[in-house]
């Protein structure tokens, strides 16, 4: 389930990712009633089996039953893991192939269970990795082996700076624009993009991560949770 909202004063609107179709829009009737079977279970991030009755050349169709898999309630218990959880979603409900992908389909469901297991301390580390392992199995990825300007390779233990414009690197040599990452700050750009959790996530990853998104996944579209997620201090 990526997102839910009122319609009506019994019903709620689905946005859901299904394995079988990818995104779908669905409409619960009666889910708000006080004896709905599926009042409570309708939620963002919860998984579960759902029937739906199709209407040809509808963008809208209706849920019949859903039977719940995963409810990932502990999600909303800490502001990094809901933050890195909401932006999984909203990434997908804005940015997803229109048709069934399966490891788009995955690499959600497994973001969302490793934020859920995901100790507190370690929720900002993981929010990122699996925020930037979408990002890349979407289609989209950083350069960060070497200089965008010489082409020359940034070894481990080098600084450089991140040109968001670019998309990448550009070396000490070249200078240029672009935020400043000393040798530490880029081994973890390094490791989070390519999905692995480390300490050391600050304001200035988030910061990276937000701008590559806007600019190069999004195209300007603004992606709400990302904001969110920067405010949590991370």
């Amino acid at each position: 389930m990526l997102q839910t909202y009122r319609f009506g004063d019994t019903s709620k609107i689905l946005r859901l990712l299904t394995s079988d179709f990818g995104p779908l829009s669905a409409l619960a009737r009666g889910a708000l009633r006080p004896k709905s079977r599926m009042g409570g279970l309708l939620e963002p991030f919860v998984e579960g089996n759902a029937t739906l009755y199709f209407k040809p050349n509808r963008d809208l169709h209706t849920l019949s039953t859903f039977d719940l898999v995963r409810s990932r309630q502990s999600l909303g218990s800490d502001m990094a893991r809901f933050a890195g959880a909401s932006v999984l979603a909203e990434l997908v409900l804005r940015l997803a192939p229109a048709q069934r992908d399966d490891l788009v389909f995955e690499t959600l469901r497994t973001g969302l269970d490793d934020l859920q297991k995901a100790p507190a301390d370690e929720a900002a580390a993981v929010s990122l990795a699996r925020i930037w392992e979408l990002i890349r199995v979407l289609g989209f990825e950083p350069a960060l082996d070497a200089c965008l300007s010489c082409g020359r390779p940034i070894a481990a233990g080098e600084g450089a700076r991140f040109d968001t414009s670019g998309g990448g690197l550009r070396c000490a040599d070249c200078a240029g624009v672009g935020v400043a990452l000393p040798p530490r700050s880029l081994a973890t750009l390094r490791n989070l993009s390519a999905g692995s959790p480390v300490p050391g996530v600050s304001t200035l990853q988030v910061g990276i991560l937000k701008e590559f998104i806007r600019v190069h996944v999004a195209e300007d579209l603004r992606i709400r949770s990302l904001d969110f997620l920067e405010a949590t201090g991370v």
